[in-house]
């Protein structure tokens, strides 16, 4: 009878052993494919923003409003991610939008507009402010407005000198 106890061991050893691996090897398996839809061509990148049909990126109205605020310290050229015109009367208002950070360790300084042949080339100028913070790297969008007064009738191309947003025209008629 003692003969019978070590075999009943080894037998219950090899079958715990045995679902073991079963167990283990079907947690492995791979999964199967997901199902795709043969009547839809897969996605495909983007290789361009929207655009509002005539050529332009809207600007996001979620975009947090900056006024300049001149007097920043450090500060320095951001480039504009889009740009939007409208014109009233001889007047060009400009929307740019641009991704930051927030304030007080980002804030708009001040945008440059030079004017060249039938040309704007504006600069978004940013700094950050006096005081000494600890800054965390929390990225906004956001969007200013201003105006080019006194524009001559034509057709304008309104450009961002950081080169990331798309050149815009604009007709002052």
């Amino acid at each position: 009878m003692n003969d019978r106890r070590p075999a009943l061991r080894l037998v219950a050893g090899l079958l715990s052993a045995a679902l073991l691996l079963v167990a283990c090897s079907a947690a492995a398996a791979p999964s199967a494919a997901p199902s795709t839809n043969p009547t839809q061509p897969p996605e495909a990148p983007v290789t361009s923003p929207p655009s509002d049909g005539a050529g332009q990126v809207p600007i996001d109205p979620g975009a947090k409003l900056v006024l300049p605020k001149p007097g920043q310290l450090d500060v320095h050229p951001v480039p504009a991610d889009s740009l939007a015109a409208r014109v009233d009367g001889s007047t060009i208002i400009v929307t740019a939008s641009w991704t930051s950070g927030v304030a007080p360790c980002n804030q708009l300084d001040s945008i440059e507009v030079a004017k060249g042949e039938m040309k704007y080339t504006i600069t978004l100028r940013e700094g950050h402010g006096p005081e000494e913070i600890a800054c965390i790297a929390i990225a906004e969008l956001h969007r200013t407005e201003f105006e080019i007064p006194n524009v001559p009738a034509g057709t304008y191309t309104i450009a961002d000198s950081g080169g990331l947003a798309q050149p815009i025209q604009v007709t002052v008629g």
